[in-house]
C-alpha cells in the first residue's frame, strides 16, 4: 500500500534523526536525495498541489518547531568538538559552515563564545604549541606552523612574545 509523501519522508527524516544529529540543511539534502530515488515514487504518493521542494521545507519547519532539529544544541556540541581538536577560531567557523549551520548563527554563536572568554583562541593556542610540541622550534618555523592552522595574527605574536 502506497503512503503519503509528507508521512514517508518524515519518517525518513525521524530514522535519519534517530542515528546521527544534523542541521536543517543536511536534513533538506537528505530529503531531495530520497525524492530522487526512483523506487520511492513507486512507494508514496504525491499531492498534486504541491512542489517537492514545499514538501520539504514544511517538513523541515515541522521537525524545528517540535524541536528534534535543536540547531542551537548541535552548534555548541560541534564547537566544543573543535575545540578540543585544538582548531583555530577561523578553522572552527569554516568547519561549522561546511556542516551546514546558517553563518548568520555561526557568527552569533562564536562571538558569544569569544566575548565569554576573550582569550579563547590564545588558550586553544598554547594548548595547540603543547599537544604539537612545537616549542622547541625557531620563531619564524613556528609562526609559519601556526598561520598555515589558520591561528590569528594577533594570537600568535602574544603567543610568541610569551
Amino acid at each position: 500500500m502506497k503512503k503519503k509523501a509528507d508521512e514517508y519522508l518524515y519518517n525518513e527524516a525521524l530514522k535519519y534523526l534517530g542515528k546521527y544529529p544534523a542541521t536543517k540543511k543536511k536534513i533538506s539534502e537528505i530529503l531531495e536525495k530520497k525524492l530522487k530515488n526512483k523506487k520511492i515514487h513507486q512507494k508514496v504518493i504525491f499531492s498534486e498541489n504541491i512542489s517537492k521542494q514545499e514538501l520539504i521545507e514544511n517538513i523541515v519547519q515541522k521537525l524545528d518547531k517540535l524541536k528534534i532539529i535543536n540547531e542551537r544544541h548541535f552548534i555548541e556540541t560541534v564547537f566544543h568538538y573543535y575545540e578540543q581538536s585544538l582548531f583555530s577560531i577561523k578553522k572552527i567557523k569554516n568547519k561549522l559552515f561546511q556542516k551546514g549551520f546558517e553563518q548568520s548563527l555561526i557568527d552569533e554563536y562564536v562571538s558569544k563564545k569569544v566575548s565569554e572568554n576573550p582569550d579563547l583562541e590564545l588558550e586553544i593556542l598554547k594548548r595547540f604549541i603543547l599537544r604539537k610540541k612545537l616549542s622547541k622550534l625557531e620563531t619564524s618555523e613556528l609562526k609559519k606552523k601556526l598561520y598555515q592552522q589558520s591561528f590569528s595574527e594577533n594570537s600568535i605574536y602574544k603567543v610568541i612574545r610569551d
